[in-house]
């Protein structure tokens, strides 16, 4: 048995799977190419249990997608199969970015779960 925000963090992995895209839980070195995403930074209040018993946790967590910057249509076409694969609300910006060594496009998606 692992924790609840091991669960959720393996079934984000599981969804995100479906798109077929690589998911790593850190940065990956420069010779993995794009598209990958990373399964980022998480924000947890956990504030609401003290009221309510049982641990409940606000968790805001970032999920980035690195992808090449040759098919903005492609790109689209990603963000979209990422949002159906995790069947939730959930925000996302689009950047150029050249922090990995090559210009890319980099999605910075955020969603919002309460992990019990």
């Amino acid at each position: 048995m692992y924790s609840p925000m091991t669960e959720y963090l393996k079934g984000l992995s599981k969804k995100l799977a479906a798109t077929q895209i690589p998911v790593y839980f850190k940065l990956p070195d420069e010779s993995i190419k794009e598209p990958f995403y990373v399964v980022g930074t998480h924000i947890g209040d956990d504030s609401p249990s003290a009221k309510f018993g049982p641990a409940i946790v606000d968790t805001v967590l970032q999920i980035d997608l690195f992808y090449p910057t040759n098919s903005r249509t492609n790109l689209e076409e990603a963000i979209f199969k990422t949002k159906v694969a995790l069947n939730k609300q959930i925000t996302h910006q689009v950047i150029v970015d050249n922090s990995i060594g090559r210009e890319v496009y980099h999605i910075v998606f955020r969603t919002n779960d309460l992990i019990i």
